[in-house]
């Protein structure tokens, strides 16, 4: 027994590992041994050196065949162990194996920073890309393949990153489309790290665990049907340095509810480290990109687990013959199984859009529009700008949550957050109502901000449930702030940009999921479904 000192802070003392904050490099600061080794042959990890051209047998592939040998670095029973939760993983069984047969696949992650590649130097050495890597070396899409490419790349599947650093999963779940690739086969999800450790599954709990099952669900009912794989990362401050304080243990539950494969970096590391079972998987060659982010040698795990359970499936796929052999026409039926309904209360997913930016927020709209104009004012930022009191605006759309509600939920309030521009020169105030279909107080919202900066801020309104609620909004004049005796000089207007709507899917919530919309949303929009925003 270790008393009370923790799992992790026996494993720091074991490897000295870094608890630098940011990222600097590759790290070696108090490293010995075979950690110093590890840590370069993971800081120079080739991907493409080690897909070999073999089948699953060893026995040679024939030119252009898929290629399914891979030389590991990571032993066997530390992959085994990272591989927590495989279920019948129908749907991955499925995408893997039209993979095989040349289809060019679409596939995404969702996530925070470690997704994005904080803590190891870029996004081209996360996790994702090397597994990207290997899936376009290893089962390369064919020129036989009828599905064109997204991406003009016709050599290689179709992938986005749709991971934003410093968010929960409550937010890329409101803006899932924004951060989606369309009609994805294989969708990856990262937030372990990200979400609340706290273990709850109560309204009151909302922050932690409920928009996490939504957005699994809407990944899962989506018309392509993506396989949905969850990556549990670890790193050290963010689990205050115990192997326990993570949203991992309840992501579990969530995996084996929808049967989602899930591969976990701790499981994979930290039970060997302790007692010192593989150097290859040394704490100290492993968590050195930083106490916030795993070091590049994590993404090597992650992506070997990733590698080791992909394999696996396709060599399951391929026992025709054998005793326990399920075939591909029963692994479809068991993947066109309806979801089962939330393991969370009332825990349904919406349907439609909640996050309204762009050319999203334009056509909510209704005519005729008086004095707002639709610019990004040469910025690249999206948004309806008023400059006069007295211009308005009116937008249309649905507070109503979907599914089987209690009749509680069904008449609770929901929270309807409205994006703006906070900025200190020139700006106005507007007034906030529910006209018709939909009930709320009226809300004043000012934009000025007496610091020198001009950010998008989220003002929150507690709206009655409606399919059709309409809203006004209208320009009210000055700020009342900006004229305060005392206020620097800066000129005061009418100025007021509104730049989104995000609808809130918890009955009587009374804050909201969004401090700001991250640029990355918008800019991910863009990439994904072309245009400027603006028509």
């Amino acid at each position: 027994m270790y008393n009370s000192m923790t799992l992790l802070m026996l494993l720091l003392s074991l490897a000295s590992v870094s608890l630098a904050m940011s990222f600097d490099g590759l790290i070696l600061d108090n490293l010995k041994g075979s950690e110093v080794k590890f840590a370069k042959i993971f800081w120079d990890y080739d991907v493409t050196g080690r897909v070999t051209p073999t089948n699953q047998d060893g026995s040679p592939t024939e030119s252009g065949a898929s290629r399914l040998g891979y030389s590991y670095l990571i032993p066997s029973p530390e992959r085994a162990a990272g591989l927590t939760y495989i279920g019948h993983a129908a749907r991955l069984r499925l995408a893997l194996e039209r993979a095989r047969n040349g289809e060019r696949l679409r596939i995404g992650a969702l996530g925070g920073s470690i997704t994005a590649g904080h803590g190891v130097g870029g996004m081209d050495f996360s996790f994702i890309r090397y597994f990207m890597d290997w899936l376009n070396l290893a089962l390369p899409p064919n020129d036989k393949s009828s599905r064109p490419s997204l991406l003009n790349d016709t050599t290689k599947h179709d992938f986005l990153n749709g991971a934003v650093p410093g968010t929960v999963s409550a937010y890329t779940s409101s803006c899932l489309h924004n951060h989606l690739i369309p009609e994805p086969d294989l969708v990856f999800v990262e937030f372990a790290i990200n979400d609340s450790p706290i273990s709850t599954w109560t309204l009151d709990g909302a922050v932690a665990r409920r928009p996490f099952e939504r957005l699994l669900r809407k990944l899962l009912r989506l018309p392509s049907k993506p396989a949905v794989v969850l990556v549990n990362m670890y790193a050290v401050a963010p689990a205050s340095n115990k192997y326990h304080h993570t949203a991992e243990r309840d992501f579990g539950e969530l995996a084996s509810y929808y049967s989602l494969p899930s591969v976990s970096l701790k499981a994979a590391v930290l039970p060997s480290g302790v007692v010192r079972g593989a150097d290859e998987v040394s704490p100290g060659s492993i968590f050195n990109g930083g106490a916030m982010h795993p070091g590049r040698g994590g993404h090597v795990v992650v992506t070997e687990l990733l590698i080791t359970l992909c394999l696996e499936m396709l060599r399951l796929n391929g026992l025709a013959g054998q005793p326990d052999h399920v075939s591909l026409k029963d692994i479809a039926e068991v993947a066109a199984r309806p979801l089962p309904p939330p393991l969370a209360e009332g825990n349904y997913e919406s349907s439609v859009d909640t996050c309204y930016i762009e050319d999203q927020l334009q056509r909510l709209v209704l005519p005729p529009v008086v004095g707002w104009n639709w610019t990004d004012e040469g910025r690249g930022k999206w948004g309806f700008v008023s400059v006069k009191k007295g211009d308005q605006i009116k937008l249309k759309l649905s507070t109503r949550l979907e599914g089987k509600r209690s009749v509680t939920d069904s008449s609770a309030h929901i929270l309807l957050q409205i994006a703006y521009l906070r900025s200190y020169r020139g700006m106005g105030t507007v007034q906030v109502a529910c006209v018709e279909g939909c009930k709320c107080d009226t809300r004043i919202i000012d934009a000025f901000d007496r610091r020198p900066v001009s950010v998008t801020s989220m003002a929150d309104i507690q709206v009655s449930q409606s399919p059709k609620c309409l809203l006004s909004v209208t320009s009210m004049g000055p700020s009342s702030a900006a004229s305060a005796k005392g206020h620097d000089g800066a000129p005061h207007g009418f100025k007021f940009k509104l730049m989104g709507l995000v609808v809130g899917e918890e009955p009587g919530a009374s804050t909201g999921t969004f401090d700001h919309v991250r640029m990355v949303s918008i800019d991910l929009k863009k990439k994904l479904h072309g245009g400027k925003g603006g028509k």
